[in-house]
């Protein structure tokens, strides 16, 4: 919760500093890009570290490196240059993501795997709560304390999480027949192949991606549009404030009765498809918040399912590495589609064309995780 909440307080500076020093959409475009593809390139690290080591040592090594590499980011802010900061957070995300994949693969252990589906709903929230809170500290801050001063406080709050995390138990994985997995591309293909030879496992690995890509496009348009649709405020507030109507509707997917919205993650994507649509679509200010709404509800119904689900059909043993590969699928489509994104908005000088471009690539995507749960498992699955 901690971190959280500095994650989306240099969510907001960054993209702030991006658009004040002139860099355009794809300056936007490559903030969401140093958020995201770290995460994919550290799949052979992460994964296999958090299937070998004790997690709770790779959070707290993550927190203190990510607090680290966070007073750089102040730094290169104070220095004026938006590619140094960017640098940075590449490397802080580097850092982050192999605590994220420890994080994650540590949730069947402390709750049982009875339980998955109600502790991702209360991460779900929980995230949902410190999204909003964060990005609403964000926007404020940026304007109070300057985009800089934003990003020294998100460096405290890794610092705290650290102490949170010290009183966790041990949280060793399940290593079977002695085998520790090693950084490195083999033991991640071996998980790769587990999760190949089981099309509902693959499409369940693949979920979150389609609704990530949609994602990345959107948000690009979110920071392109904010200021003129709010134009009664500042850009930073502006940013912060549609953030966190996404953000409520975030939380609100997870928790909403099976009878309004069906317990099937590739449904919650069809709803973010509709939010970030409207988003695009209509420069009325009510209905931007009825599209970030939606975009917020199928993001989070989304993200809980796909999680819960994954975790409860996956061995412990191989947890982590295919966390890590969930992980690397929707980061990278995420990442390089706010890249694109940028570019498309810069070349048509239109701040919704990129958010076309990537729905209509996330819902082919959609359509290849629905006939992935039509086909039967592998006999011959390597386990």
């Amino acid at each position: 919760m901690i971190s959280l909440v500095g994650d989306w307080l240099s969510y907001i500076a960054v993209s702030v500093i991006s658009i004040q020093q002139g860099g355009g959409a794809f300056s936007v475009g490559m903030v969401m890009f140093v958020h995201s593809i770290p995460l994919a390139l550290m799949t052979p690290i992460s994964g296999p570290l958090a299937d070998r080591l004790d997690r709770k040592w790779l959070l707290i090594g993550a927190y203190l490196g990510s607090s680290l590499l966070t007073v750089g980011m102040w730094g290169a802010a104070n220095h004026g240059s938006v590619w140094l900061l960017q640098t940075v957070l590449f490397f802080r995300v580097c850092v982050s993501g192999i605590g994220i994949t420890a994080r994650s693969a540590t949730i069947p252990a402390i709750v049982g795997r009875d339980n998955l589906r109600l502790a991702n709903a209360l991460l779900g929230l929980t995230w949902s709560v410190m999204f909003t809170l964060g990005l609403a500290i964000g926007g404020f801050a940026s304007e109070l304390l300057s985009p800089s001063g934003a990003i020294l406080l998100d460096a405290s709050t890794f610092l705290i999480a650290v102490i949170v995390a010290w009183g966790l138990p041990s949280l060793k994985p399940d290593i079977q027949k002695g085998a520790a997995p090693r950084p490195g591309l083999h033991d991640v293909l071996r998980a790769w192949r587990y999760v190949k030879a089981r099309p509902k496992l693959l499409a369940t690995v693949l979920a979150k991606t389609p609704p990530t890509v949609a994602n990345g496009g959107a948000w690009v348009t979110l920071n392109l549009v904010a200021g003129d649709r709010l134009s009664f405020t500042t850009l930073p507030i502006a940013i912060g404030i549609m953030q966190c109507v996404r953000a409520v509707g975030s939380g609100i997917g997870p928790i909403l009765p099976e009878s309004i919205i069906p317990r099937n993650p590739l449904v919650g994507t069809l709803v973010a498809f509709v939010g970030v649509m409207l988003l695009a679509a209509f420069d009325s200010v009510a209905l931007s918040f009825i599209g970030l709404s939606l975009w917020g509800i199928g993001m989070g119904h989304n993200w809980v399912l796909s999680a819960a689900n994954l975790q409860a059909a996956t061995p412990d043993h191989l947890l982590g590495r295919v966390t890590s590969l969930d992980f690397f699928m929707f980061s990278l489509g995420g990442g390089f589609m706010a890249l694109l994104a940028g570019f498309l908005c810069d070349y048509w000088n239109d701040p919704s064309a990129g958010t076309w471009v990537a729905t209509a690539i996330g819902l082919g995507i959609w359509c290849y995780c629905h006939w992935l749960t039509r086909q039967p498992d592998s006999e011959a699955a390597e386990a």
